[in-house]
């Protein structure tokens, strides 16, 4: 059983930690939706590229040693702070590296990846890997002594920045370089800040044997890291060779701003699952029970927002993006129908993955999708724009299935189980969409959209109380909410 000192720093950094997500999910969307108005898909496209060389080179700069500080139980001080130098020196020495390659070759790569001529925003962007390596080992001494609150402030910075100086150099017409520079302003400000906040400085102290035991956790890390950079940037790499920085502009920032807004749920209740269900893992039928309810109860509003988007597709990129992403709609529209299921099933079986101290399945996942997403779209990249992004939404699809298969063969999970366990918000989802076809078409303009929302909502709210397991659920959770309102009174 925990001491009371370790249950207090326990929840006070999850409170910290949960206030760190859930104002980061709150800003980002904003300032991304505010700067959709003020820079081009093309100029987007520009931005995308160079992030994926970036965080590519970002991934070896790491190397996983910051996994490796958090977890590894040291005897004392002094060998933390040893294992810390090793740690920061290398991550320092590949970082050099790195953006020295990248400086002479830039120009190289901006063609590999399809930008030719900008090679010097690759080059500039490059300095973002020193700041990063400074940073990182820091970051990885303030988790591990549960200091999450100067992590928040952190974070926070990181978000605002974006606010202070992209949006006024991007508002001045400084296109792309308004996100590079920003990006640089917001590391270096965290490395600073990090180096103030810090007790540990890095001293001129190396271990090759010290090192080599890293490196034999780290490796496995690494591995996992580049098949998350091939998950979220392969296809990015694919399509940029074929597609405009125009079109690649339309497809990352619509799938990310999409992403966004959906985390702005998810965020706030994967953490709380994951904690749930690993309390629970020792009883397997107080486990699943706990899962199938937290799948259910998050479903009520996921399955229905997720139709919403697809419905009023044209509305929703508008309000997100403005009129110059028209082109968009489609993507977020059919992307979101799609995120949904992808979240409900595949997204959280991930988390029993985890809680039950399997992760390896995990790779396995993110495994199976890269061989079904790599040649798909390598296929389908010269069959035009809404070609890619109906084969991109299968393979989201495609997730949500993977895990479901990987959860049947090695845990035994009820396949059925899980897809009837979300059937009444889908039906009701049918329903509500079946009116809002036939009452669109009736009149015209936004103020008829938005009375369609209302009613809409109000036919799913009635068809969703017609399931007696999902009315109990219901006005349960009902029930505490005005208990709980009553008793702040």
């Amino acid at each position: 059983m925990l001491d009371t000192k370790m249950s207090g720093t326990i929840v006070n950094s999850v409170k910290w930690s949960s206030l760190t997500e859930i104002a980061t999910k709150l800003i980002t969307p904003i300032t991304a939706m505010i700067l959709a108005r003020l820079l081009t898909p093309s100029e987007f496209g520009v931005i995308a590229t160079v992030n994926m060389v970036i965080s590519f080179a970002d991934v070896f700069t790491d190397a996983g040693f910051q996994k490796y500080i958090i977890q590894k139980k040291f005897n004392n001080e002094k060998e933390l702070i040893d294992n810390a130098n090793v740690a920061f020196w290398t991550n320092m020495g590949i970082s050099c590296l790195l953006m020295l390659l990248i400086v002479i070759f830039s120009e190289q790569i901006a063609s590999m990846v399809g930008s030719r001529g900008l090679g010097h925003a690759i080059s500039f962007s490059s300095i973002s890997l020193i700041f990063t390596s400074f940073s990182s080992i820091q970051s990885a001494i303030l988790k591990k002594n549960f200091q999450f609150k100067v992590l928040f402030w952190i974070r926070i910075l990181m978000v605002v920045i974006p606010v202070g100086v992209t949006l006024p150099l991007a508002f001045l017409g400084f296109s792309y370089w308004s996100v590079i520079i920003g990006s640089l302003v917001a590391q270096f400000s965290v490395a600073l800040v990090l180096t103030i906040q810090s007790k540990w400085r890095p001293s001129f102290e190396y271990s090759l044997v010290k090192l080599k035991e890293m490196f034999s956790f780290s490796s496995w890390i690494l591995v996992e890291s580049i098949l998350l950079w091939l998950t979220t940037n392969g296809d990015i790499f694919i399509l940029s060779q074929t597609l405009s920085s125009y079109y690649i502009g339309l497809y990352k920032n619509s799938i990310t701003l999409t992403n966004s807004i959906f985390n702005m749920i998810i965020a706030a209740t994967s953490s709380v699952l994951l904690s749930a269900l690993a309390a629970t893992k020792g009883d397997d039928e107080q486990f699943y029970k706990l899962f199938y309810t937290f799948q259910k109860t998050v479903g009520i509003i996921l399955i229905p927002l997720s139709v919403g988007v697809f419905l009023y597709q044209d509305l929703v990129t508008y309000i997100l993006l403005g009129s110059q992403w028209k082109e968009a709609s489609f993507l977020i529209g059919l992307y979101s129908l799609v995120n949904c299921f992808a979240i409900l099933v595949g997204q959280y079986i991930s988390l029993i993955f985890t809680a039950k101290g399997l992760p390896k399945l995990s790779v396995l996942s993110q495994g199976l999708q890269l061989t079904l997403m790599i040649p798909l779209l390598a296929v389908c990249s010269n069959f035009g724009f809404e070609v890619i992004v109906v084969v991109r939404c299968f393979i989201r699809l495609f997730y949500g299935f993977i895990n479901l298969f990987l959860a049947k063969k090695y845990l035994k999970i009820p396949f059925l189980q899980m897809l009837k366990n979300l059937l009444p918000p889908y039906m009701s989802s049918a329903v509500m969409g079946i009116v809002v076809f036939a009452l669109l078409p009736l009149s015209s303009g936004v103020g008829w959209e938005f009375f369609t929302i209302v009613f809409a909502m109000l036919i799913y709210s009635i068809v969703i109380l017609c399931f007696p397991s999902y009315r109990k659920m219901i006005f349960q959770l009902s029930t505490k909410l005005i208990v709980k309102r009553f008793k702040k009174r």
